[in-house]
């Protein structure tokens, strides 16, 4: 595998011991069904050494459990070991804070600390916290305040709110997962917090789930707000223009989308139609998936036909950059 690129890694998790042990104090030892994998940072850094990857950006799972008292507590717990093992290991990692949505007080208490005291690189955010997408008018604040700071926010996925009738009998992750990044990202085009807020950066995670596959049809929703001007600009964009919903896909395109699980040829073309390269970014998913996947992951991009050397370059690290300068300094 090719060490060239200096990759830079923005899909992969942390699961630190004493995350693990408090969870197993509730008589959690699971999440989506999958029992908690055991994460230590020295057998990070030595996949990645080994797969020529540069640099990671770390995120943490979920951090809301139990109630809201519990939750807060986590998630300050983990944003500590985040960003202490940043300052232990500089050159190699970046991090993303976790907040305890749906907790919105919670979660303002704890953005705030993340990014001034800690000096965290962005935040992590879930499709959906207890059933509350992202887009719900609940958040409308908290968006705004992200915005503000204009804050590199990561779209995970999470189990959405029926996950528990289990029809079909498929593991969550693999079907849900993909469909519930989607409905956030079409609830944020309906709910206009794409427009209103411009200045937040997006990664979502897993290629966007099936957002390039369906991304006319949720454009077209940015026509459906009740707004005159967005009326009249649906007449401009389809009819006049012939065009098709072109401010939407603007929105759309305007995220970055990383590489996680959706590396097969087919995956690749669709996000390589809609998007520019460099909009496109490595992840990997170590720290909860196999080294293996992250080396198919790297194999894969660089076997594609699609994607030229410049290409590379770009989805290795100068979108990265250009979300995280920080990392170009260390």
């Amino acid at each position: 595998m090719s060490n060239d690129f200096g990759w830079i890694d923005l899909h992969h998790h942390i699961i630190p011991s004493d995350y693990v042990k408090a969870l197993a104090e509730i008589g959690i030892t699971e999440l989506s069904g999958i029992p908690i994998p055991k994460w230590r940072p020295k057998k990070s850094l030595t996949d990645m050494d080994k797969l020529g990857i540069d640099k990671a950006v770390l995120s943490a799972p979920l951090v809301y459990f139990k109630d809201n008292e519990f939750s807060r507590k986590f998630a300050r717990t983990t944003n500590i070991y985040l960003a202490e093992l940043i300052k232990t290991y500089p050159s190699r990692y970046g991090g993303l804070a976790s907040v305890p949505l749906p907790d919105i007080d919670g979660a303002f208490e704890e953005l705030e600390y993340a990014f001034d005291e800690l000096h965290l690189d962005g935040v992590t955010l879930l499709s959906n916290s207890k059933g509350m997408y992202l887009g719900d008018p609940e958040l409308e604040e908290f968006f705004a305040e992200l915005n503000r700071r204009k804050a590199v926010v990561f779209i995970h996925p999470h189990d959405p709110p029926f996950a528990h009738i289990r029809k079909p009998d498929v593991p969550v992750m693999f079907l849900e997962w993909p469909f519930d990044t989607t409905r956030a990202v079409t609830n944020m085009v309906y709910s206009g917090v794409l427009d209103r807020y411009p200045h937040i950066r997006y990664i979502l995670s897993h290629g966007g789930g099936t957002v390039p596959y369906l991304a006319w049809r949720i454009s077209v929703l940015e026509y459906r707000q009740r707004d005159k001007t967005k009326v009249l600009r649906s007449l401009y964009d389809l009819i006049i223009r012939k065009q098709g919903p072109i401010t939407g896909m603007k929105l759309l395109q305007k995220m970055y989308y990383d590489t996680t699980a959706v590396t097969a040829q087919s995956s690749l073309s669709a996000l390589n139609e809609l998007l520019d390269p460099s909009h496109i970014v490595l992840g990997t998913d170590l720290g909860a998936a196999p080294k293996l996947m992250a080396s198919l992951i790297l194999r894969d991009l660089q076997t594609f036909d699609g994607f030229n050397e410049e290409d590379l370059i770009s989805i290795a690290r100068k979108g990265a950059l250009e979300l995280f300068p920080r990392l170009a300094s260390v």
